[in-house]
């Protein structure tokens, strides 16, 4: 009889270093408000195959996401966001799909370009322009899109639109949630046409989600003590190392 770890195709100790990551990536979220997918997707390639440890974060980081949207519903504004969300419903499908068709290691060398890209973005706080109308809302909603299908990271091309018309915390801590929410939806739905949604990937949910609502917890303790800028100034110094390393 085939065990649990057979089915996952992993051992005990990755499973462990499964969990501990996205425990990681949950007190990073909890205590910087961002992080959550950028952490746990550059990290769990090392340890899993890429498309799951994409599944496994979709899956996990859900419940997170509509926690924080209930949490923050006074402050979301659909009318901000129906547009992103359109552009980014409509190409999810495209990321979930391309990334069957392109070797993994060029998947990751991308996502590793990604990662730096918005590591660069965050650390140099760029002047942006101010970018109003329909149509940037179409574009960055897109590229969100693609991003969230393909890797689960459509955060960046958010808040940089977000930044472009000069969200306020509070309209981010409401938009973003809530977005996120409704895209994960949609990538579970066509991860699950594509067959993705296996036992095996149940039972990695089932063995990493405890560790997702420790992280949680511990990160909403940690917050009473630690600076929340310097320690988010810390993370973007870890992804850009991690960055590099799924680059070369």
């Amino acid at each position: 009889m085939a065990t649990p770890m057979d089915i996952l195709d992993v051992s005990m100790p990755d499973t462990l270093w499964i969990g501990l990551i996205v425990g990681l990536a949950s007190l990073v979220q909890s205590l910087t408000g961002f992080g959550f997918a950028l952490v746990a997707v550059s990290l769990l390639p090392f340890f899993m195959d890429l498309q799951l440890a994409i599944a496994l974060v979709i899956a996990v980081g859900l419940l997170g996401n509509i926690a924080l949207w209930w949490y923050y519903r006074d402050d979301f504004e659909w009318t901000r966001v129906i547009h992103l969300s359109a552009a980014a419903l409509a190409t999810i499908p495209v990321g979930v799909v391309g990334l069957h068709y392109i070797p993994e290691h060029l998947a990751l060398q991308v996502l590793g370009v990604m990662v730096l890209a918005y590591v660069s973005y965050s650390l140099l706080q760029l002047s942006l322009p101010v970018l109003t109308g329909r149509s940037w809302a179409y574009a960055f909603g897109a590229a969100s899109g693609v991003l969230t299908g393909a890797f689960n990271i459509g955060g960046p091309p958010l808040v940089i639109y977000g930044n472009c018309n000069q969200w306020s915390p509070e309209q981010f801590k409401g938009n973003l949630p809530g977005m996120f929410s409704v895209l994960s939806l949609a990538a579970i739905a066509t991860h699950l046409w594509q067959g993705d949604f296996n036992q095996a990937l149940l039972l990695q949910v089932g063995y990493a989600s405890p560790f997702f609502i420790g992280g949680l917890g511990l990160g909403l303790w940690l917050s009473n003590y630690i600076d929340a800028a310097s320690f988010r100034q810390g993370v973007l110094v870890l992804l850009g190392v991690l960055g590099l390393k799924l680059l070369v």
